[in-house]
C-alpha cells in the first residue's frame, strides 16, 4: 500500500516496514518479521520490481520485528544492511539482549495476540546479518531517499528516527507509535515500560522528533500519523502520564 510518495507500508496489523522508491531503486526501511517474505516479494511483484532492485536495507533497531527478513534480502539482493552503531553487534549476533517479560503481560488480550502473530511468524527465528554498515546521529545516508538519522534512544540504546525531508516523511520507529502497545487502542503513544532498555530516556527522547516538520509520521506499529508531529508527541506524553499515574493509584482500573 502506497502511503506517500513513493513509500509503501508492508507488514501486518501489529508490526510495519516500509519500501521506499527512488529512480528505479529501493529501500527496505526495516524487515518485518522472518514470516513476511512472501508479502514482500508480492509487493515488488505488484510494484514491477525485483528483489535485486533493493539497494540497501536501513534497522531502525535490533528487536527481531524490526530484523526479520534482512539478511535474506541482503543475500539476494547483494544489498548493504545499515543500523546504529549502539545496536549493530545485536543485529550483527555479536551480542543477545535479554527478551522484554512478554510473560508477565500475557493476561492482556492484545499482548496474547501479539505474541501469538509474532511467534507464528518467525519471531525466535532469529537471523544474524552477516555483514553490516553503522550509522550515526544527523547522518544523510548515500541510499535511496536519502533519509536524515535521528538518535531516538531508550526503546533501544540505538534506535533511531529516519526522515524524508525532501518528502516531509518521519519515519518513527518505535519512538513513537500509533497504537498502545499493551490494549491495541489507537493513538500516539511511546513502547511499553517491559520493551524498554531505560523508560524515562524513550520520553525524553521524543524531544528530538517534536519540532520535524512531516506531513506524514510512518510508526513501526500502528496506522499512519497524518497531522503534526509536534500533537502525536503531546498526545503519547499525555498518555504516558496518565498510565503512569494509574499503576501509582492504590485504586483499582475502573
Amino acid at each position: 500500500m502506497e502511503v506517500a510518495t513513493g513509500v509503501r507500508k508492508l507488514g501486518s496489523r501489529y508490526t510495519n516496514f516500509y519500501l521506499i522508491e527512488e529512480q528505479g531503486k529501493l529501500t527496505l526501511l526495516d524487515a518485518g518479521l522472518p514470516g513476511y517474505w512472501k508479502q514482500l516479494v508480492a509487493e515488488l511483484e505488484h510494484m514491477g520490481r525485483h528483489l535485486q532492485d533493493v539497494d540497501a536495507i536501513l534497522i531502525t533497531h535490533h528487536h527481531p520485528d524490526h530484523v526479520g527478513v534482512a539478511e535474506r534480502v541482503r543475500l539476494a539482493a547483494s544489498a548493504g544492511v545499515h543500523a546504529h552503531v549502539a545496536d549493530a553487534p545485536f543485529i550483527s549476533g555479536e551480542r543477545r539482549s535479554r527478551p522484554p517479560n512478554f510473560l508477565g503481560q500475557l493476561w492482556r488480550p492484545f499482548v496474547f495476540r501479539y505474541l501469538l502473530h509474532s511467534v507464528i511468524a518467525g519471531a525466535a527465528r532469529h537471523a544474524p546479518v552477516a555483514s553490516l554498515k553503522t550509522f550515526a546521529d544527523g547522518e544523510v545516508l548515500d541510499v535511496p531517499g536519502r533519509p536524515r538519522v535521528i538518535h531516538v534512544p531508550g526503546h533501544t540504546t540505538g534506535q533511531c528516527a529516519l526522515l524524508l525531508e525532501s518528502r516531509r516523511v518521519l519515519f518513527s520507529a518505535d519512538a513513537l507509535v500509533t497504537y498502545d502497545l499493551l490494549s491495541g487502542k489507537p493513538g500516539p503513544a511511546v513502547a511499553p515500560d517491559f520493551v524498554n532498555v531505560d523508560c524515562q530516556q524513550a520520553l525524553e527522547s521524543l524531544s528530538a522528533i517534536e519540532h520535524i516538520d512531516a506531513s506524514i509520521m510512518l510508526p513501526g506499529h500502528g496506522d499512519p500519523w497524518r497531522a503534526e508531529v509536534r500533537e502525536a508527541v503531546r498526545l503519547a506524553r499525555q498518555r504516558a502520564s496518565l498510565t503512569r499515574a494509574a499503576f501509582r493509584s492504590p485504586m483499582p482500573f475502573s
